[in-house]
């Protein structure tokens, strides 16, 4: 109970200061929902020996990508592993996961599963929510 209740105050602080950073810079992208997005990652060919972690799909000329990377990589990423899998350095892991829009940026889980994603700017909420599930492990069976 006391590492949930720990890994929920990183979860706040880090929303806080990512809501903050994206103020201060009057970052305010749309968020797509979820319908796009892979249902599970491959975690070590985008470079993760192990979830949970972010994996953000990107392009060198966006904007946008470098404003993700920016929330993900800080406080707003509660210290989890960040993978970046730029569209032009490997082709292959975007189309592998059916991506077409950077920044494509998603919460997975040990397995590589996708929790919870975004095409675009990253809800701040939603990514709180998806890393607080990170953070309570897997839902047990039913049995």
């Amino acid at each position: 109970m006391e590492r949930f209740i720990i890994a929920a105050l990183l979860i706040v602080a880090a929303i806080a200061v990512a809501w903050l950073i994206q103020r201060r810079r009057g970052a305010h992208g749309a968020a797509v929902p979820r319908s796009e997005l892979p249902s599970a990652v491959d975690l070590g060919a985008v470079g993760i020996a192990v979830g949970p972690a972010l994996v953000a799909f990107t392009e060198e000329t966006c904007r946008t990508c470098a404003a993700v990377l920016a929330v993900v990589r800080g406080p707003a990423g509660a210290g989890l592993p960040v993978a970046e899998v730029s569209f032009g350095n490997d082709r292959e892991l975007h189309r592998r996961h059916g991506i077409d829009t950077v920044p494509t940026t998603v919460v997975v889980d040990v397995t590589g599963q996708v929790i919870d994603g975004w095409v675009g700017s990253v809800d701040l909420s939603a990514l709180a929510a998806a890393l607080a599930q990170v953070a309570r492990g897997p839902e047990p069976s039913p049995g």
